[in-house]
């Protein structure tokens, strides 16, 4: 019997792959598909998702399908700017930038790749799950050839249709938010005519559309489709939508999609010994880019605690994946939703206009205070030049503005943010989030007990083996 069987083998469920491996689990991750999906869907990442792809140790080789975004702008039919959200062009509070485009194809690669470091995880292409089981001690996954796996833990990370949530009987909250877009995937052969690095919401009340710059040569155009119009439009119909951006001369179109964009949230993302992570959780639209960070959100997340939870931590632990999890993932689609009905609107007088900050929710109630410290997302500083989630081996760790000796390792930095809070230091947890903020060294040591428990259980990072070997 294996740790974990993660069932999807897209973004999500290779990350936690790649988490858990270095913490040392055996895992086995189950694809339906015989082969990756060689076209983008998902197009950008924040810099707080960075940081989580860092923790796999592949930042570089997933860097390297990666463009710095510029951020968005929100646009009315005259081509005036509305809503200036631009992102910062160097190093964000997470220790890498605040905004990247990338190549979901290659990101996949790289991130399967680096499966193959571990010898005891394991990916399954053409293994479609038909059926899980589970006992108080362990699941069963049956597969459609009818060979069984046995895991500890099972996590579904299969998606929109997710066979695991479907297979658990859970059920959808609907947040209000359903619309049929198109979605243009183009790869541009005349710079000339590049509409540049920004991303761009046109606010049409008769044709609003989204332009995403993407890495290397890639370029999205999504348009909302009136009522009545196909869901398999011919080339000749897309070109007439993209007519007044871009021509068959300019750019090969290569893929074209029509898409039913949903906001919606799982009533349950725990049953027993299986889990929901990803699009089978949540589903958010895109105008925010924030979908599939949502889902690297839950990897984070869930990791840490399995891993916890495998070495001999209370199962109780695993309790507080939703609890923490949804409400973060409900403010980003709450926010994602104003954005697309914003869009919508009908007349440039009705939107607002000036700049929009980043959002960076706080995880809802579970290990910790919730007091405005304790839930709140913590900035990585750097560590004699190295980050300090790498210097900390990915566990918990102390950030303060004086060293605190005892049984947490500290680093110092990231003044402002604590006086901010109004705190000398904090706890900061493997997901980057606060445990707890501290007063002084007899409130930290009170304090500091959970996490230096928790940290015993947390395998440590295994190095990665430059020889890889194929699965």
């Amino acid at each position: 019997m294996i740790d974990v069987a993660i069932i999807g083998a897209g973004p999500v469920g290779l990350l936690l792959g790649n988490l858990l491996g270095q913490r040392g689990h055996s895992v086995t991750v189950l694809e339906k598909q015989p082969a990756p999906y060689p076209m983008p869907r998902a197009i950008h990442f924040d810099g707080e998702t960075m940081r989580v792809f860092q923790a796999t140790g592949m930042a570089q080789e997933i860097l390297a399908h990666t463009h710095i975004g510029k951020g968005m702008l929100f646009k009315n039919a005259a081509g005036e700017t509305l809503i200036d959200w631009s992102r910062a062009q160097d190093i964000g509070p997470m220790g890498w930038f605040e905004s990247y485009r990338f190549y979901q194809p290659g990101l996949e690669a790289a991130l399967r790749k680096g499966l193959s470091r571990f010898d005891d995880v394991v990916l399954h292409n053409g293994a479609e799950v038909a059926e899980i089981t589970q006992t108080t001690d362990d699941t069963t996954l049956t597969l459609a050839d009818g060979r069984t796996l046995k895991a500890r833990y099972a996590i579904g990370c299969d998606g929109t249709g997710s066979v695991t949530r479907n297979s658990l009987g859970i059920g959808l909250h609907d947040l209000g938010f359903q619309e049929r877009w198109l979605v243009a995937d183009l790869l541009l052969t005349n710079p000339q005519v590049d509409p540049g690095d920004y991303s761009i919401q046109f606010c049409d009340p008769d044709a609003p559309a989204t332009y995403v710059r993407g890495a290397g040569d890639w370029r999205r155009w999504e348009m909302r489709l009136r009522e009545g119009e196909p869901d398999q439009p011919s080339d000749a119909a897309v070109w007439g939508k993209l007519t007044r951006w871009i021509s068959p001369n300019d750019a090969k179109l290569e893929r074209a999609a029509v898409y039913t964009f949903r906001s919606r949230i799982a009533m349950a993302w725990q049953q027993g010994r299986v889990f929901l992570a990803g699009d089978s959780a949540h589903q958010t639209p895109p105008f925010m880019g924030q979908g599939m960070c949502a889902g690297v959100r839950d990897a984070a997340n869930l990791a840490w605690k399995l891993s916890a939870v495998l070495n001999g931590v209370d199962a109780r632990l695993l309790a507080s994946y939703q609890s923490e999890r949804e409400p973060n993932a409900r403010a980003f689609i709450e926010k994602t939703v104003a954005l697309g009905r914003l869009i919508n609107q009908t007349a440039a007088g009705h939107l607002p206009t000036g700049k929009m900050e980043s959002l960076w929710p706080d995880l809802g109630s579970g290990l910790g205070p919730r007091d405005g410290i304790g839930g709140a997302l913590v900035p990585q500083v750097r560590v004699n030049g190295q980050l300090a989630d790498d210097a900390m081996q990915n566990g918990f760790y102390i950030l303060a503005e004086t060293d605190y000796p005892g049984s947490l390792p500290c680093v110092t930095g990231a003044i402002d943010w604590l006086r901010d809070k109004g705190v000398p230091g904090v706890i900061v947890r493997p997901d980057g989030y606060c445990l707890t903020g501290f007063a002084d060294a007899a409130d930290l040591a009170a304090k500091a007990q959970i996490a230096a428990d928790l940290n015993a259980h947390l395998t440590k990072p295994l190095a990665a083996d430059p020889a890889t070997r194929q699965v």
